[in-house]
Order: C-alpha cells, then sequence, then structure tokens
C-alpha cells in the first residue's frame, strides 16, 4: 500500500558552478514525525529531520580511471590512466602453479626493457644493484 504525505513549507535548492543540483533543503511549515527512519542513498544522502525538514545533498560522481594500455605483460599490463599516472597491474593465479615472486621482478623489468630498449634499462638495473 503506498502512502502520500502532505507536507506544506519551502525548498531550498543550491547549485554548484556547473549548474547542477548539489543540495535540496525542505523547510516544513509545521513539526510532523518522520515519514521514513532511515536516510535514503539514491545518487546523494536524502534525510528528514524531527521537525520534517528535509535535507538532500548530492554525492559527487565517481571519476573511473579508463586506461589506455601501453605494453601487454604475461600477467598484466603498464597503462596511462585518464588522471595522468601510470598503472602496472600484474595477477599470477595460484593454480598456474609458477613462483609468482619471481614472476613480480621479471615481468616489469621485461615490459620496461621492451619500453626503453636495453642499454637503458641495464643503466638503471646496474644503478639499483649497486645500492643493495
Amino acid at each position: 500500500m503506498k502512502k502520500t504525505f502532505t507536507i506544506d513549507g519551502q525548498a531550498v535548492i543550491a547549485l554548484d558552478e556547473k549548474g547542477q543540483v548539489s543540495n535540496i533543503q525542505f523547510l516544513s511549515d509545521d513539526e510532523c514525525k518522520p515519514v521514513f527512519e532511515q536516510g535514503s542513498r539514491t545518487n546523494g544522502m536524502l534525510q528528514q529531520f524531527f521537525n520534517g525538514s528535509f535535507d538532500y545533498v548530492a554525492s559527487k560522481p565517481r571519476v573511473r580511471a579508463n586506461s589506455e594500455l601501453i605494453r601487454k605483460a604475461a600477467h598484466g599490463r603498464l597503462s596511462g590512466t585518464r588522471d595522468k599516472a601510470f598503472q602496472l597491474t600484474l595477477k599470477v593465479f595460484a593454480s598456474e602453479e609458477i613462483d609468482w615472486q619471481k614472476a613480480f621482478v621479471v615481468e616489469p623489468i621485461e615490459v620496461m626493457t621492451d619500453l626503453m630498449g636495453p642499454e637503458r634499462m641495464r643503466e638503471i638495473l646496474k644503478e639499483q644493484l649497486a645500492k643493495l
């Protein structure tokens, strides 16, 4: 059974710099008991206060990474992301029964060697080994 409530009052709507609704408040003329017990979270947070007022705050949209493949690895990939970052992802399943620790060292070296060239990679590896 649907219930319909009519509440007299005034609504205040706030817009962000892009003209999108960022906050809605409904200010009731009379105090009334809450229509619902918990807040609602659909594209934001809606709550009703004990005086009958409602408040809605829109959630910020989630920015997804949307990466672009730079190089493929045997167990992963090197990607450039939309937020101007570089991301190396490696995933080895236990069912593959390989030395995953070795794969996590060797595969990035293979990807970067392919990307930079063997001479530059050799220089970098010599510098890093000297630090050990």
